[in-house]
């Protein structure tokens, strides 16, 4: 492992998926709180997002138990960032999410019992959508609805099966955006096309949450004694229609949109048709059948009353002033 760490007085943390969208944002973060940080990463990881940053790398794969034994050792935390959010087969997604998580918690178990606390990134899509306009707790039952959301809620559940012999933490985020991420691109792209778009009839609502706001939000629990066996929701505290969220993208965009409202049958026809032309190029795309599950419900509204209450979180990135940072980076970077 390169041992290239920078001096730190609060502990050392591993972050799986360090590489990704959120995982190198919370990297960031830690540093600057003055965390050591070790990396977890594969091979053949794309590196971009870390270059430059005083953290140490330990080449390893979730997926193999095995390889996480010297990994785990000698830490103080541990941020399970790494998933798969997009696969071919219902067995792909378990393998990483679930039993991903699960050899990650017996390396610790087996190799460092003592540590301080283990959070795992989950998902809203753990529990599902509501069905109506009343954002979910924390406590609501988990209703998930695609293959990704059921290995999620398997992950959770290996986690929180060892609360009474480890300090874990659940973390539930919505749909993330910011610098960096190439998922939430494509709605971006649409606005600056000159449209605001809706699936099927009546109004959609989600939460939302931008990048810097979580990772803050996952530091504060990871540090927050109260929280340990604790699950969170960590969002934007406020929701939006899909209708004024396209609105403030645009405005950021310093783009005119016009609607365009798209039936909930053409949107499963363009998902098989994309889901089958990934399958004949041996592709996976991120836009499929279970893609369509997800972006058709009318309500994905989360209550992070908890967090506000327990961790002292509070957003500072409404839409409004993320989708300007997050504008402006795509920009920059010739992504817009």
């Amino acid at each position: 492992m390169n041992k290239n760490l920078s001096t730190g007085s609060k502990g050392k943390a591993l972050v799986t998926g360090a590489n990704g969208f959120v995982g190198s944002h919370l990297v960031e973060a830690l540093l600057s709180k003055g965390y050591q940080v070790r990396c977890l990463v594969r091979k053949t990881s794309n590196l971009r997002w870390l270059a430059g940053l005083k953290v140490e790398y330990a080449y390893a794969d979730i997926a193999e138990r095995d390889s996480l034994k010297d990994v785990i050792r000698e830490l103080d935390f541990i941020f399970h960032v790494a998933g798969l959010t997009k696969a071919k087969t219902k067995e792909e997604y378990f393998e990483v999410n679930a039993l991903g998580t699960k050899n990650l918690i017996e390396a610790c178990l087996n190799e460092n019992p003592n540590i301080r606390r283990f959070v795992y990134i989950s998902s809203q899509a753990a529990v599902g959508p509501g069905n109506d306009k009343k954002p979910l707790e924390e406590r609501t039952a988990c209703r998930p609805i695609t293959y990704y959301g059921e290995s999620k809620l398997e992950g959770e559940r290996i986690v929180l099966k060892h609360s009474s012999s480890l300090p874990v933490t659940v973390i539930r985020p919505p749909a993330v955006y910011g610098p960096r991420d190439p998922d939430m691109l494509g709605f971006f792209k649409i606005a600056n096309k000159g449209f605001r778009i809706s699936f099927g009839w009546g109004e959609s609502f989600l939460s939302l949450v931008y990048v810097k706001d979580l990772v803050e939000g996952v530091i504060r629990a990871a540090e927050n004694p109260k929280s340990a066996g604790q699950i969170y929701f960590i969002a934007d505290d406020r929701c939006y229609s899909w209708s004024e969220a396209f609105k403030i993208i645009a405005r950021a965009l310093n783009k005119k949109t016009i609607p365009l409202r798209i039936p909930k049958s053409l949107v499963f026809l363009m998902a098989f048709i994309s889901e089958n032309l990934g399958k004949l190029s041996g592709k996976t795309l991120a836009f499929n059948l279970q893609k369509a599950k997800e972006i058709t419900q009318r309500y994905w509204l989360l209550d992070v009353s908890k967090a506000k209450s327990e961790l002292g979180f509070s957003p500072e990135y409404g839409l409004k002033r993320g989708a300007e940072e997050t504008v402006r980076w795509y920009k920059e970077e010739g992504w817009l």
